[in-house]
């Protein structure tokens, strides 16, 4: 069972394509909420990232608004990080003067949080595209677009699905 989907996420691919809009203000909305803190919500980093050149004012508050969310999360990343590596030193700082189960478990938990930590940081500077970053998992917000007709073509498996 696929707990997952893989999302195109370009505000101005899918205007062109289907000649379809969607209104910029619910994502001025959405961004807002979130920049806030009102919502703790998780919104796909190929969709910050269709913002990232903005072409017009309300995109350009939306890229103000994903900026400050981002600079908001990496302070607190680096404050999880301080955390975390004073963790690690009082934990080695135990074991070397006692081998304790709490101390192995606590150096072990604090290591792994810093790698976490550092790779979500990397995440936020990173400006590069991957492939992960259009996937979206249950309680993400992304908008969607049902396409049905009659006669569509399956690509996947190569046979008519209508």
């Amino acid at each position: 069972m696929c707990y997952s989907a893989q999302i195109e996420a370009d505000y101005k691919k899918f205007v062109r394509m289907f000649g379809a809009t969607i209104d910029i203000r619910e994502f001025a909305r959405l961004y807002w909420e979130r920049a806030e803190g009102r919502l703790k919500i998780k919104i796909p980093k190929a969709m910050d990232d269709a913002f990232a050149s903005p072409q017009s004012d309300q995109e350009r508050e939306i890229k103000a608004l994903i900026d400050r969310y981002n600079a908001d999360q990496a302070k607190a990343l680096q404050e999880e990080l301080f955390a975390q590596r004073a963790r690690l030193v009082a934990a080695e700082r135990t074991l070397q003067t006692k081998t304790t189960k709490a101390a192995s478990e606590s150096k072990r938990i604090a290591g792994d949080k810093i790698e976490s930590a550092l790779r979500r940081l990397d995440d936020i500077r990173r400006t590069a595209s991957e492939p992960r970053d259009a996937r979206i998992f249950p309680g993400h917000y992304a908008p969607v677009l049902i396409q049905e007709a009659a006669d569509s073509w399956c690509g996947r498996c190569d046979t008519n699905a209508g």
